[in-house]
């Protein structure tokens, strides 16, 4: 179970940059990976802020770690583990000269693959081609809970878990991880998800987290 930190600070949300930057210091200071994402460059997301992240992590000289690296290397280092989440592949695109002049190495958890056209799928492609990590976010980005509460764990991953990650593989992507939309979540889901074939993580946020925060060694799973 790994916890991110959502800096998405254009959504009405009030970010307190003195305690973002503050984690990206401690995962230097103790070899820690922070886990960081967002959403939709120009949405809810600034370029601002994106240039803010990955310049703390240069400041810091954290590596950029993506989900399908988070395993034991026998040396811990401190690191940025950045995800963009959902179906925003236009938005991720506008942000690529900001990837490359960090050159920063990060995750996209895909969600809506079965709605996306062609041309969005080809910049999945490109962005993969960068060096960047996908991973599944769900067919169609609903709440786990409220999902299992009306057709059970079994219809959750059978609808929405193992379809994400056949659609993946069979673009040839490798996943490794599992974000759940909303961070939503509990124990009984969590054991069901790290079940299926090849998922050797999933990733919720702070607030549905049962761990105390967003930082982790390298190698936690």
């Amino acid at each position: 179970m790994l916890c991110s930190e959502p800096i998405d600070d254009l959504d009405g949300v009030t970010r307190n940059l003195t305690a973002e930057e503050g984690r990206f210091r401690d995962a230097d200071k103790h070899a820690w990976v922070t886990l960081v994402h967002a959403h939709q460059p120009g949405v809810t997301v600034s370029r601002d802020m994106l240039e803010t992240v990955f310049g703390w992590a240069d400041q810091y000289h954290l590596d950029y770690v993506r989900f399908d690296e988070l395993v034991d290397t026998g040396t811990p280092r401190g690191g940025l583990a950045f995800a963009f989440d959902d179906d925003d592949v236009a938005g991720w695109l506008s942000v690529r000269d900001i990837l490359q002049e960090h050159h920063a190495r990060i995750t996209f958890f895909i969600t809506r693959w079965d709605d996306m056209s062609d041309a969005v799928k080809q910049g999945i492609a490109t962005l993969a081609a960068d060096g960047h990590d996908i991973e599944p976010h769900t067919v169609d980005h609903p709440h786990a809970t409220a999902y299992v509460e009306q057709y059970g764990i079994s219809g959750y991953i059978d609808n929405e878990v193992v379809p994400s990650i056949q659609v993946l593989t069979a673009a040839g992507y490798h996943p490794t991880s599992f974000a759940y939309p909303f961070g939503d979540h509990d124990d009984a889901i969590d054991h069901a998800v790290l079940q299926v074939p090849g998922i050797q993580r999933v990733r919720t946020t702070p607030g549905e987290c049962p761990g105390p925060g967003t930082a982790a060694a390298i190698g936690e799973d």
